[in-house]
């Protein structure tokens, strides 16, 4: 059986260096705030959006033909219609 002390000490310096030092509980009362509007904009901004998503998956799985969805044609990103795109 191998040793995991290397693995786990890899681990720790990457906490150390990228990861949160303290915990959840002893946050700020700032940082607390924060995460609330954090939270709460994201919410508000998947209102509107879960049903559109769901009213298009439920078109494509319907009513074309194709029945496969694009994530490149649901948001435009057709790289040839570029503004300023030469080639």
């Amino acid at each position: 059986m191998a040793c995991n002390c290397a693995t786990q000490e890899q681990i720790n310096e990457l906490y150390k260096r990228y990861g949160r030092d303290r915990k959840k509980s002893n946050l700020t009362f700032k940082e607390k705030a924060k995460n609330v509007v954090v939270y709460t904009g994201v919410v508000i901004a998947m209102i509107p959006i879960v049903p559109c998503l769901f009213l298009y998956v439920l078109y494509k799985a319907v009513c074309d033909d194709d029945k496969r969805i694009s994530l490149t044609k649901f948001f435009r990103l057709d790289r040839k219609k570029v503004a300023g795109y030469v080639g």
